[in-house]
């Protein structure tokens, strides 16, 4: 059973932040999946090899949630990449 250590402030988390201990999978990990395509919680589970029952499989969503969009923005040109503290809600 997935147990959660700590609430992390994800947009603001250092890229060497741990999301995974078990599998030592870092954000830096789950965004480089976003960014190679893998925008679902269970496609990005599966491809970093994390199980539901693993400590911070629940991060996963929260993660994809704030990352997603912004990825998303970035790679279509649409974000200026300028944005202090952006949390994936660019309107720009």
């Amino acid at each position: 059973m997935a147990v959660t250590l700590e609430k992390i402030d994800w947009a603001r988390a250092a890229a060497d932040t741990v999301v995974c201990p078990e599998k030592n999978i870092l954000l830096r990990d789950v965004v480089q999946t976003i960014m190679d395509g893998f925008e679902t919680p269970d496609d990005v589970m599966v491809e970093l090899q994390i199980t539901p029952d693993d400590n911070g499989s629940e991060n996963i969503k929260e993660i994809l949630d704030i990352f997603v969009p912004v990825i998303s923005a970035w790679k279509s040109g649409s974000c200026g990449g300028s944005c202090a503290g952006c949390s994936g809600g660019c309107g720009e």
